[in-house]
């Protein structure tokens, strides 16, 4: 029955530094927060623990699994353990054919559900599942200030924060349910874990020039290493269940040797059937580093009617990110087809799958760095002791992201590859990227950025980004004032925009492998068939081709125009009315569109074997794509999705708002206000 319980515990001190009582201040603080709370999990899909011991005499007959062709049953199991005593579906598995690794899997990592639990006789799942994990979070933080005075007119002060951050399970504000375990709703992979060290550094230096100048000059660091990850390595995974060290070796000789030291865990689809295994997603072994450097100065100026202010601001961007190297299936995919519960069925015996999936190269962590820079100049002006004036303007620069081992791939949908002469081309920043593209990439056609006339980052600095920004505060009378104001902004999008579209779609490119008669695939150690796991099968007809985003060499960022105009008025009787109009401007926003569909059409696409004639079962994973099919699509050879992002985005906001103010007395206000948005 897992609880709340929260605690907090903490302590400040503070004053002058001794033998510096006169120039020198000192602040330090400590705070432990721990908590445990509840995390939830729930499901509609999981399999009635009775089918996982190979018991199906609770579900209905037209649902009941297949007995393989390759089974051969005794007269007696025939006769009790099978429908009709036809020996055609199981009623029950005899404990001979149950898998026993496959029985440690669902013993050790399947939800544990007693047999007690309702089933539903059309589906064999479980309805309604709901179940309760203790989650914990325990956090400590540090402050520590210093405050020193070299004169009247010179101000320094140097702050350092850090924080660690050990917690498992969901944060106590987000209370979705699944969202906090490695593979809901499989509750006994138990809950992710996470682990954050954050420490920062700000300085900054005030110099009195004159009485009307005062130069403020600032910097600092901020360093954030996140770490999540679920509880077992695959290699570990595969070990608890019974994979001797020699099959392990055998799937790693798969999907990759270097995965069996990652966290994580293979998957298996019962095609919809029940709930998927899951590989523990993005999650389940992900770096997410970010550090940042910056510095800036800013200088102030009254002069006369006129307050400047000027400066520049510097941020150096450095970020690890393990996002795309758990992109697919990179420990491994394993589809069991058929109909009712004979994909479940089928597992339990340890038979071999029906396709497999995997991740042929697996790129490391995203590892880039860019810079932010912005300078501005502003003027505060007070034209009349009745009208202000705010007139200002600013400009921001931002690099591309450099990727330290060059992994990042664009794609030029407008060359001709000249060796291939197929439309489009990869471009790489270098021969660095080429380890760990996949082959079909390579033999796609590709050009280096130097040959496409752009730099590593694949995508040119956007030079344009000028923000002028203007504003008013006009007092008609002594009840009446009117504000206003515009400016133009540009949101940061060279990450999510820029960076991340070419460090994924190009790498980790899955590969799909389906049983045939000639080409059977392996079964679960234990299966007398033999074979590796993972290993066999022909190559999936339809996709396995590689796929591209397209980011335009000169994107250009976002451009948002905010404005507002405000009427406040004092109607007497210590009530204030105030009326207010806000708008927001987008264009250029960033969005994407397939450049690779094909026109709306009554005629047949990708529904043959590949000869044009066959009809296929995309259940069995035997559809290809005819040359007639190939013909209709504007990049042939990529066939999967080419993702082209632009400024083709723009919107429009307004807003309207009313407020009204009444004093009573000096202890009690009344404010009442409605605002309408669209």
């Amino acid at each position: 029955t897992p609880f709340f319980n929260s605690n907090d515990v903490g302590a400040s001190l503070g004053g002058p530094v001794p033998l510096l009582r006169k120039n020198t201040w000192f602040f330090m603080a400590y705070e432990h927060n721990s908590t445990v709370e509840p995390d939830t999990v729930e499901s509609n899909n999981l399999p009635h623990p009775s089918l996982l011991a190979g018991n199906f005499s609770a579900v209905d007959d037209s649902i009941k699994p297949a007995v393989p062709s390759g089974i051969t049953l005794t007269p007696q199991e025939i006769a009790t353990d099978t429908v009709g005593g036809l020996g055609q579906q199981f009623i029950q598995i005899p404990q001979r054919l149950l898998n026993p690794t496959v029985q440690t899997f669902v013993s050790k990592y399947f939800t544990p559900i007693g047999l007690s639990a309702p089933i539903d006789p059309t589906t064999g799942r479980v309805p309604g599942y709901v179940n309760l994990v203790s989650a914990s979070s325990f956090q400590d933080l540090g402050t520590l200030r210093l405050d020193h005075d070299f004169s009247d007119k010179d101000h320094v002060f140097v702050t350092y924060n850090t924080s660690a951050l050990s917690s498992t399970g969901t944060p106590a504000e987000d209370n979705a349910p699944n969202t906090g375990f490695v593979g809901a709703p499989f509750s006994g992979l138990g809950l992710l874990q996470t682990d954050r060290r954050n420490n920062a550094v700000a300085a900054s230096y005030t110099k009195i020039v004159r009485p009307n100048m005062v130069n403020e000059l600032r910097g600092g660091f901020n360093i954030q290493d996140l770490f999540t990850h679920s509880n077992t390595t695959l290699g570990g995974f595969l070990s608890s269940i019974g994979f001797s060290q020699d099959q392990i070796a055998a799937y790693g000789g798969v999907v990759g040797s270097k995965e069996l030291s990652t966290y994580g865990q293979p998957s298996i689809s019962f095609s919809g059937v029940f709930a998927t295994f899951p590989n523990g997603g993005r999650s389940t072994d992900r770096p997410e580093n970010q550090h940042l450097q910056t510095f800036g100065d800013t200088f102030n100026w009254v002069l006369g009617k006129h307050n400047l202010k000027m400066g520049a601001d510097f941020v150096r961007n450095e970020a690890v990110d393990g996002f795309v190297e758990n992109r697919g299936n990179v420990r491994g995919l394993m589809t069991y087809s058929g109909d009712g519960t004979t994909p479940l069925a089928n597992w339990l015996m340890g038979l071999p799958p029906t396709s497999v999936s995997y991740v042929g190269t697996v790129r490391p962590p995203l590892n880039v760095y860019n810079w932010e820079t912005g300078y501005f100049f502003q003027d505060d002006w007070k034209v009349t002791s009745h009208l202000t004036l705010n007139l200002g303007v600013r400009y921001e620069l931002i690099t591309p992201f450099i990727e330290a081992n060059d992994l990042l791939a664009n794609f030029d949908p407008t060359m001709i590859d000249p060796v291939t002469n197929q439309p489009g081309v990869f471009v790489l920043p270098s021969n660095r990227t080429l380890q760990y593209i996949d082959p079909r990439i390579v033999s796609y056609g590709y050009v280096l950025a130097s040959q496409a006339h752009v730099g590593r980052g694949l995508v040119n600095p956007d030079t344009n980004n000028i923000a002028p920004r203007v504003g008013f505060a006009w007092r008609i009378g002594e009840k009446t004032v009117l504000r206003g104001g515009w400016g133009v902004y540009y949101p940061t999008s060279a990450a999510q925009g820029i960076r991340d579209p070419m460090a994924s779609a190009p790498f980790n490119p899955g590969v799909t492998y389906r049983a045939t008669a000639s080409a059977p695939l392996g079964g679960w150690p234990g299966n007398p068939e033999g074979g590796t796991l993972m290993s066999g099968g022909v190559i999936r007809g339809a996709g396995n081709v590689p796929s591209a985003n397209i980011v335009p060499f000169n994107l250009q960022q976002p451009r948002i125009q905010q404005y507002n105009f405000t009427f406040e008025r004092d109607l007497g009787w210590s009530t204030a009315l105030r009326l207010s109009y806000l708008g927001t401007a987008m264009h250029g926003l960033i969005a994407g569109k397939d450049l690779d569909e094909i026109p709306p059409s009554n005629n047949p696409f990708g529904t043959t074997q590949g000869d044009g004639v066959t009809i296929c079962d995309p259940t069995q994973g035997n559809c290809a794509l005819s040359s007639q099919d190939l013909a209709r699509l504007p990049f042939p050879g990529l066939q999967e999705f080419v993702l082209s992002y632009g400024n083709f985005g723009h919107g429009l906001t307004n807003a309207f708002q009313t407020q009204i103010e009444h004093r009573f007395t000096n202890h009690l206000m009344f404010s009442a206000a409605y605002t309408y948005m669209s």
